[in-house]
C-alpha cells in the first residue's frame, strides 16, 4: 500500500505526532507492506497534533485517493482513547485502502 503522511505545523500538540506515526506504521506492517510516498498514494494520513487539525486538506487532497484525518485524539472527527489511536488509525487506513 502506498501511504502519504502529512503533519500539521505542531503549534499546539497534545499527542506526539512522530511517535504516533511510527506506531501506526508498525501496526500496518503486521498485515501489509507500506511504501511512504508524496504523490499517488492509496491513502493519506493527515496528522494534526490537536483537535483543531488546521492544515488545509484542499491543498494536498490530490496526493492521495482517500485520507484519514487525525486531530489530537480524534480520528476522522470521532474521539478515540489515546492508547487506542495507533490501532484505530491503522484500521481506518486499511479500510480505506480496501475501497480503492
Amino acid at each position: 500500500m502506498k501511504l502519504r503522511i502529512k503533519y500539521c505545523g505542531g503549534c499546539n500538540p497534545i499527542i506526539n505526532r512522530s511517535r504516533l506515526v511510527t506506531e501506526v506504521k508498525n501496526e500496518l506492517l503486521k498485515t501489509t507492506e507500506v511504501e511512504i510516498v508524496n504523490q499517488d498514494a492509496d491513502v493519506g494520513l493527515l496528522v494534526g497534533g490537536c483537535q483543531v487539525c488546521c492544515p488545509n486538506l484542499s491543498q494536498i487532497e490530490d496526493q492521495a485517493k482517500q485520507w484519514v484525518i487525525v486531530g489530537g485524539n480524534l480520528v476522522d472527527y470521532l474521539p478515540v482513547s489515546i492508547d487506542q489511536l495507533p490501532i484505530k488509525i491503522a484500521e481506518k487506513i486499511l479500510s480505506k485502502a480496501a475501497r480503492k
